[in-house]
């Protein structure tokens, strides 16, 4: 899908698009009316160590600096023989009551790990959702993740009975890179992901 911006107005968290398309950005990182240090601390690790073998870490923090200001993402993979092995960092997702269709976030991985994903989680619910992407080194790219593209997964594993996604349930978003058990490839490593935000479009 291409971005499609003719005129835009940008608030707090929201940007409004004379076009066809409209954006709701659900996290700004480049704005500090919309996201500071303290909105920072709100992201929380959800690596592979919350299981006895595992090795990998994750971190969150704002890039600050007199020019710009961004979210930046660090993960270290240090994957079991077959792979296993996960990243990643989760906050709540911001409640939008309008009809959207998938994720846009704008990107840039730097190091060894090509392979991240998104993934949704409802709190009463054993399923998560997740949408996987490749990202190209050191060079920001947008990327599109329609909300049809999520499957649901249980313990790693795909479970292909689990009913499609509902976004109206989702409680909490995260950004995890992983080792690819369950892929037809596999990544070790060190890497970061920066982010100038991350919108849902319609």
């Amino acid at each position: 899908m291409s971005q499609q911006i003719l005129f835009g107005f940008l608030f707090c968290g929201a940007l409004l698009v004379a076009s066809a398309s409209i954006e709701y950005k659900v996290f700004d990182f480049q704005s500090s009316c919309s996201f500071n240090e303290s909105d920072a601390a709100n992201w929380k690790e959800v690596s592979d160590t919350v299981r006895t073998p595992g090795m990998s870490k994750a971190t969150f923090c704002l890039q600050r600096t007199e020019l710009f200001q961004r979210a930046v993402m660090f993960a270290m993979i240090n994957p079991q023989p077959n792979g296993a092995g996960f990243a990643g960092m989760r906050v709540a997702l911001p409640q939008y009551n309008g009809a959207t269709d998938g994720f846009h976030l704008r990107v840039r991985r730097q190091g060894q790990l090509k392979y991240w994903k998104v993934s949704l989680k409802q709190n009463s619910d054993k399923y998560e959702y997740e949408s996987k992407f490749k990202l190209k080194k050191d060079t920001f790219e947008d990327v599109f993740l329609p909300y049809s593209d999520f499957v649901a997964l249980y313990r790693g594993a795909v479970v292909p009975e689990a009913p499609p996604l509902n976004i109206t349930l989702i409680d909490d978003i995260g950004l995890q890179t992983f080792g690819g058990v369950y892929d037809d490839f596999k990544q070790a490593g060190t890497g970061s992901l920066e982010i100038d935000y991350i919108s849902m479009y319609a």
